[in-house]
């Protein structure tokens, strides 16, 4: 029996120090201002996984507080700045939501946007999602706040991933023409028209990819009326097909004009 108490009483103490060990060391839980002081520093200081620590235990101890919400707001900063995207858009987020009339909430809502921004790839031939992801932050923020500090960088962003989007479709429409997937080409450099008119040499050169296209889709029409793989253009007969063609490069020529 007094080995089992000796053991307990071992136990107990590994629990007791393995708690104390989980805290933050010198952390006084009579004096918010100095804590949030201390993790403030951690933070300036670049240390940012220790800061997340120090910050999260001041959050923890004192929800209350004054500094609450720009602790919170640190944390989301310290994610972003450790390349931490995933976990920095989810503080950013929650910051927005619990927070709504903060001084700082545009700043924020940017910084959603900018970190899957962080995530999404320059290269124009792998999948966009996360700049859509991005701009539809942003276009959040500008809807909020059409005057804010931070609209005009998120406008300025937004034409980037628009130039961005244009040319991963540009992409995706020159394989299927060079695959001599006719329907899909030409399918896709119209909805290059629709969708990035405001850019000329991009919407020109769609007119003129979509058009040889069509062409191609006409000629296959005449030889075989019922090939079933034209997905997108199956109900147009041969003459219509070559009618939307030359629309189009007449839609060309009178722009270069």
């Amino acid at each position: 029996m007094r080995m089992k108490n000796i053991f307990s009483i071992i136990l107990v103490t590994l629990v007791i120090s393995l708690i104390q060990g989980c805290s933050v060391r010198g952390f006084d839980e009579n004096d918010s201002s100095g804590n949030f002081k201390s993790a403030e520093e951690t933070y300036k200081s670049g240390s940012y996984e220790m800061a997340i620590t120090e910050l999260r235990e001041f959050i923890a101890r004192f929800p209350y507080s004054q500094h609450t919400a720009e602790a919170e707001l640190m944390v989301a900063n310290s994610y972003f700045e450790l390349a931490q995207y995933e976990d920095a858009v989810f503080e950013y987020e929650q910051f927005v939501k619990l927070h709504p009339v903060h001084p700082e909430i545009d700043f924020a809502m940017y910084r959603v946007g900018e970190s899957y921004w962080m995530e999404a790839p320059e290269d124009i031939d792998r999948e966009q999602e996360f700049t859509k992801r991005a701009m539809a932050e942003w276009e959040k923020l500008i809807a909020k706040s059409p005057n804010g500090k931070y609209t005009a960088l998120a406008k300025k962003q937004i034409e980037l991933g628009m130039r961005r989007l244009a040319e991963s479709e540009q992409f995706i429409a020159r394989f299927y023409c060079k695959q001599g997937i006719y329907h899909a080409c030409a399918q896709r450099y119209l909805a290059i028209i629709d969708k990035f008119g405001r850019y000329p040499e991009i919407a020109n050169d769609a007119k003129k990819k979509a058009a040889g296209a069509l062409v191609e889709l006409a000629e296959e029409k005449k030889k075989n009326p019922d090939k079933i793989d034209n997905l997108y253009f199956r109900d147009y007969s041969a003459a219509q097909l070559a009618g939307m063609a030359q629309k189009l490069v007449s839609d060309q020529q009178g722009d270069k004009k």
